[in-house]
């Protein structure tokens, strides 16, 4: 569970909170979702406070956000709810760009694309965007704690790179609104946990309540 940065040389730990945005009707429809401007719908926005209860049970220094609308009103309720106001935008955490199979449902992409999706942007190409997008958080929030809302594509090719493999990409089915924590120390990326939700978190903490 290591993936190493030539670029990054510190000691301090910063850890970053990966949130998959909360729900939307795409999401519910099962669509192909990638760069398309969905908003969230009432689940995902519920979600999104239920990941401020989590969150509000510790301390964070930051908030990123992918610049897409369901990533970035869910890190604005979390922001509102956790009380820090800013929120950054950055643009290399979006969610992968799926090209002519985008909003198609999955028997649509099967016919339509039996051979593959041509036009998506390959996967190599995402891994390498998404990885440069956390380096680049982590060099400018070095050894702090920081929350990060993004998107499943984009979060699975992260866990795929930091577990070689493991888990992630072409094996783990990210839920909406799931939480994963990440640390970089002595400039070597681990996975504390993955695809959790708010509420499984707050059982094995002993919190059973919201701080709202």
């Amino acid at each position: 569970m290591k993936f190493y940065s030539n670029e990054l040389k510190e000691s301090a730990k910063t850890t970053i909170c990966i949130i998959r945005h909360g729900e939307t009707d795409w999401n519910k429809q099962g669509r192909l979702q990638g760069r398309e401007d969905i908003e969230l719908n009432d689940s995902g926005r519920e979600q999104a406070v239920e990941i401020a209860g989590y969150l509000k049970t510790e301390h964070w220094d930051a908030i990123v956000s992918s610049p897409l609308k369901r990533a970035y009103e869910t890190a604005q309720i979390i922001s509102a709810k956790i009380s820090i106001p800013e929120i950054v935008v950055v643009e290399e955490i979006a969610e992968r760009c799926y090209g002519s199979a985008s909003g198609l449902l999955p028997d649509e992409r099967r016919s339509r694309f039996p051979e593959g999706i041509p036009d998506q942007e390959d996967f190599e190409g995402l891994r390498q965007r998404a990885m440069y997008g956390i380096n680049k958080i982590a060099c400018n929030f070095k050894g702090k704690r920081i929350i990060m809302i993004s998107h499943g594509g984009l979060t699975n090719s992260i866990l795929y790179s930091i577990s070689g493999g493991e888990f992630g990409s072409f094996k783990t089915r990210l839920k909406n609104g799931c939480i994963n924590k990440i640390i970089l120390q002595n400039n070597e990326w681990s996975v504390e946990f993955y695809n959790k939700t708010a509420e499984e978190l707050l059982k094995t903490t002993g919190e059973s309540d919201f701080y709202f």
